[in-house]
């Protein structure tokens, strides 16, 4: 059998975790810091979700390490959802087939061939479609801070939360060898876990085996009470949080499901239906509604039955972990090779009884006599061990090398190899030098910033930017890389590391294997080869060429150059500058991150419009360390639009590097509650401005780590619809302690403090000073229909300039009323303009429906963003109707809704002129309504200033050209390398067939054994692979197609100018 261990992750900006994936033939399991980016990553190293069923998490609980787990989970629960349903048809087909041949059908605890098992509960079950996640305290609390946003069918969870009081409970105090037992095992391999504390720490913790042992006192008996009390309330929440987590991947929850609920107690906002008493058919219920201030009826409606997770309105807080979990991981013992003579010697019968044997299982030979499988079967080769430690700071290194671990005979027994997931300054500590030369008998190797470099982990991206920053070095920067320093550079407020005295160990790459059977070696047959973009030479597509000469010229023309002295002619924010660090939807791609844009306004600050996964890498790749440190002191706000996971989930990472850069050292901890608004307003702070159930989330998870929310002001937007068609909005700050808790909060007796704040309020002194810590004159947001809580935002600032914002949304004429006469308006065009069917479906909007948003909004300027990327074309955008091509009909609606709607279409129809009451109405796309300003389709890592506009609309449609050509080729180069794989593949069956059968030529045949060996040549002859691709038409070098880019027409029309 083969197995081994492959990197996946090294350090970089991209992918800031160290992670490996465990390969068995039939399953795989993630070692390691699910970081940002490691969702991105494994795509390109096309790991098999399906068969993953298993994530250990290293290191400590915090974001930075976990901050992908999300969305790796969401994937993995489609994909094991998929895969289960395939091995089930598969079951079923079998038992039917076995049912008609008159065969033994009532198996029904039979193991399903191919299908991974495991404990879970103390029951054996199959592991193939469930999801066990390994990691340390507070990894429930985590997983169940995501329950509004979060929510999945069909896969049940389990948490596996380790710390040294939980792990005591596996030891065998009263053995020679406490650590004979593995804290969790499979078919595969034995897990020892080991959670260490930092030094500081670990001398004054009070653990639960030592609370155990305190115990047995009497004189402690009071104490002790009060703690077995405290223990029964902390396991109580913690039922209460598994229970969350189950409901949000395994409940029975359905869309369509509606409950009989009275009218005065229906929870808003909602949908609510009645049945017609003639027809019996469903209606919109138009009535009087809870909150309304009208007499309600007393009647029943029909109502959605909300789903699991809205169903929970706060979960019990936690308390800050500090330990970082790590690992011993050993296979199982493997079993002898079966030695045919000696089966025959005992007169074995040949074929089942063979195979029982192998299995494990005693058979009776043909005279009668019991044969054992230790009779047939050579020695069994022992178990091979790895160690993957996570040490994130210096403080962590003498508790690890002292752990008893290492003396057990079953923990210790074996290792081959450790897996070292270092933090900065780790690799100098000189207990880890002695521990190394203790331990010389196992390769060390490493995964750290120390060791490895800030190479270009997503090639793609990188390539493509640089292709256009050819094409235009004013919008486009070469992302910030180094393929070769170490330790990595970083700013001058963080802790510069002497690379002159790091312990001996060999640094890791991505792609490279670690193999374990059935020999152990080093493997760096497939590391991937880092991509330099100083020493490439970027050959430019010859369609994209032609495209820019023509543009280059029309860009001359005198016609041109008065339309932009017109657009530039008394323009409020010329000079800000709109950054797009993510313009994906859903999930990320090759070539383009999930939704997030950085705006810098000179004079003003910086502020970020949404915040998804991998938002804090984007910036690093564009801003060297001590630029990105000037971006963070200067940051303002962050405004999240919806509590979609595309938009938000890179926000506690971003925070924390705010923080870090703004409080180097800290802060002292303290229990205290800043109450005086006024002194909050003056205090150096970030601004997180949102809708209430993103508040709510910012607080739970406080509570599990220390991100910096003691100096968030965290700011819950209350927008109302007036008779005028416009929002006006008021502000909600809730008085929290730095963990997001407040007084009574445990008891449910009591809500935090709050505040309420208005930009435009003269009679109160705090409006004032919101504006002067904003750097904003005013804050506009909307409610959109996509999502419950959905908003739209306009940023207004006192020199007049004027940014609106529409997150996901389908087109609304409230929103283009408040941001009436915007400079700039961002919005989202997820689908093409024959897609309107899915746009109405999903609640997004179209290229024409953005831009008739912008028309009727009469923004100077638009930029469009968040493209769908399974559907995009940007090469489609055409400012006219909506499309020539007929739209769909929809039929990509939504399978999992992660957040619910506020507002559902009536009658099952959805139209484009619906109306909302809570979000005003939806603009319809016209054939006459076409926008006149200059807009722009976004890519990843693009700037662009507010006077560029014009230009670089003209030079849209080579970008567009130049990206379409990029994604052909790594289309292309990705089905070539299947093609590659596959042939390989193939050839190696034929190899080994040929072999069976040289074999069996020698056997029978050995007086002709010239012809064995030509069979045996012919085998390896067919071994070559035809590496040979077929011949194609070079994507680089074909003409440009579409008629108006000749450069002799534009020189025609330059001479009769």
């Amino acid at each position: 059998m083969k197995y081994y261990y492959q990197v996946v992750t090294t350090p970089t900006a991209d992918t800031p975790g160290s992670c490996v994936v465990l390969h068995f033939p039939d399953k795989r399991y993630l070692f390691g810091q699910v970081a940002e980016g490691t969702q991105r990553a494994c795509g390109g190293r096309s790991v098999k979700f399906g068969l993953m069923t298993d994530i250990f998490l290293t290191g400590r609980l915090e974001m930075k390490n976990v901050g992908g787990l999300f969305g790796v989970i969401l994937t993995l629960a489609d994909s094991l959802a998929s895969s289960a349903s395939t091995i089930a048809e598969t079951h079923a087909e079998k038992k039917k087939k076995r049912a008609a041949a008159g065969l033994d059908i009532d198996r029904q605890n039979a193991p399903l061939h191919g299908v991974p098992y495991g404990t879970q509960g103390g029951e054996h079950v199959p592991q193939r479609g469930t999801l066990t996640i390994h990691g340390g305290r507070n990894l429930t609390h985590m997983m169940a801070t995501a329950r509004k946003f979060i929510f999945r069918q069909g896969l049940p969870m389990f948490m596996k939360e380790h710390d040294e009081g939980s792990l005591a409970t596996h030891r065998q105090p009263r053995s020679a060898d406490p650590y004979e037992q593995p804290t969790w095992s499979d078919q595969n391999i034995k897990v020892w876990v080991m959670a260490v504390s930092p030094k500081s720490q670990s001398q004054s913790q009070d653990t639960t085996s030592d609370r155990l042992v305190r115990s047995k006192s009497p004189r402690k008996r009071s104490h002790d009470e009060f703690q077995e009390k405290e223990a029964a309330a902390g396991l109580a929440d913690q039922v209460i949080r598994q229970n969350v987590v189950s409901n949000m991947f395994n409940s029975t929850w359905s869309l369509d499901a509606l409950e009989e609920t009275k009218l005065a107690d229906v929870q808003m906002p909602a949908v609510m239906f009645v049945r017609d008493p003639a027809t019996k058919d469903l209606k919109r219920y138009k009535g009087p509604a809870p909150g309304s201030g009208q007499p309600l009826p007393d009647m029943t409606v029909l109502v959605r039955k909300p789903w699991p997770g809205a169903n929970v309105e706060k979960i019990p807080p936690t308390t800050w972990n500090e330990d970082a979990i790590s690992y011993i991981v050993r296979n199982h013992d493997l079993r002898g090779k079966f030695d045919t003579k000696k089966a025959q010697a005992l007169k074995v019968r040949k074929g089942p009884d063979y195979a029982k044997l192998t299995r494990g299982e005693s058979v009776l030979s043909e005279d009668g006599q019991v044969v054992t499988p230790d009779m047939v079967l050579g020695e069994p080769r022992l178990g091979k061990s790895v160690a993957i430690i996570d040490l994130p700071t210096p403080a962590y290194v003498e508790n690890l090398v002292n752990r008893p671990e290492w003396d057990s005979p079953a923990a210790a027994f074996g290792l081959e190899a450790f897996i070292w997931i270092l933090g900065p300054g780790v690799g100098d500590h000189p207990k880890l030098h002695e521990f190394v030369a203790k331990m010389s008998h196992c390769k060390h190797t490493v995964s750290s910033p120390d060791y490895c470099p800030n190479y270009l982990a997503m090639k793609e991206i990188a390539e493509s930017t640089m292709q256009m920053a050819q094409l235009r070095p004013d919008n486009y920067k070469m992302p910030v890389y180094d393929n070769v320093t170490v330790p990595q550079p970083v700013a001058s407020n963080e802790l510069v590391v002497d690379a002159s005295n790091r312990a001996p160990l060999q640094p890791l790459d991505s792609g490279l294997i670690i193999d374990m059977e059935p020999t152990f070696g080093i493997n760096t047959s497939e590391v991937i080869p880092r991509y330099d973009p100083r020493s490439t030479n970027y050959e430019m597509p010859k369609a994209v060429a032609t495209r820019i000469k023509a543009i280059s010229r029309r860009t001359e023309y005198p016609e041109f150059q008065e339309k932009l002295a017109a657009f530039r002619n008394d323009l409020p924010g010329a000079d800000v500058e709109i950054i797009t660090l993510g313009t994906g939807s859903s999930i990320p791609s090759k070539f383009r991150n999930v939704s997030s844009t950085l705006v810098h306004a000179p004079g003003y600050g910086y502020y970020l419009l949404d915040c998804g996964e991998g938002t804090l890498g984007q910036l690093k790749r564009l801003f060297e360390p001590e630029e990105l440190l000037e971006v963070f002191k200067n940051m303002k706000m962050i405004w999240i639009s919806h509590l979609h996971a595309d938009h938000h989930l890179g926000i506690a990472n971003v925070i924390k590097a705010w923080y870090q850069a703004n409080y180097p050292h800290g802060v002292p901890r303290t229990d205290s509650i800043e109450e005086d608004m006024s002194q909050i307003l003056r205090d150096k702070r970030l601004f997180v401005v949102c809708e209430e159930m993103m508040t709510a989330w910012l607080e739970e998870y406080a509570s599990a780590e220390d991100y910096g929310f003691g100096k968030v002001t965290a700011l819950s937007a209350y927008p109302s619809l007036t008779k005028g068609g416009v929002f006006e909005t008021y502000f909600v700050h809730r008085h929290c302690r730095a963990d997001g808790t407040y007084p009574g909060q445990r008891e449910g007796v009591a809500q935090p403090q709050t505040t309420t704040l208005r930009f435009q309020d003269d009679s109160s002194p705090l409006s004032a000073l919101l504006r002067a810590a904003t750097g904003l004159s005013d804050l506009l947001p909307s409610r959109v229909q996509h999502c419950r809580g959905a908003m739209a935002v306009t940023l207004a600032y006192s020199d007049g300039f004027k940014l609106s914002f529409s997150g996901d949304c389908r087109p609304s004429d409230s929103f283009a009323a408040t941001g009436r006469g915007s400079t700039v308006l961002i919005h989202e065009a997820t689908f093409q303009n024959d897609m309107a069917g899915s746009a109405i479906a999903k609640k997004h909007s179209t290229f024409a429906e953005a831009m008739a948003v912008a028309r009727q909004m009469e923004a100077k300027a638009l930029l469009l963003t968040h493209f769908s990327q399974r559907y995009q074309r940007t090469d489609s955008i055409e400012n006219d109707n909506q499309g020539k091509s007929k739209p769909d009909n929809g039929s990509g609606r939504m399978q999992t809704k992660d957040v619910p709607d506020d507002d559902e279409p009536e009658d099952g129809s959805p139209q484009l002129a619906a109306s909302n009451d809570n979000t005003g109405g939806v603009i319809r796309a016209t054939p006459s309504a076409k926008y006149n300003g200059p807009y722009v389709n976004a890519f990843d890592y693009m700037r662009v200033r507010v006077g560029e506009f014009p230009i670089v609309q003209a030079y849209v449609p080579a970008m567009e050209k130049l990206f379409l050509t990029l994604e052909q080729a790594s289309q292309a180069a990705t089905a070539e390398r299947a093609r590659l794989q596959n042939e390989f593949t193939k050839q190696r069956k034929q190899a080994k067939q040929t072999s069976q059968n040289v074999a069996k030529v020698a056997k029978f045949a050995a007086k002709n054994q010239s012809k064995g060996k030509a069979a045996a040549a012919s085998g390896e002859d067919k071994m070559d692979v035809d590496a040979k691709s077929p011949t194609t038409r070079s994507l680089w070098s074909a003409s440009e197609s579409e008629s108006g880019w000749s450069t002799s027409e534009d020189e025609g029309k330059a001479n009769r100018k």
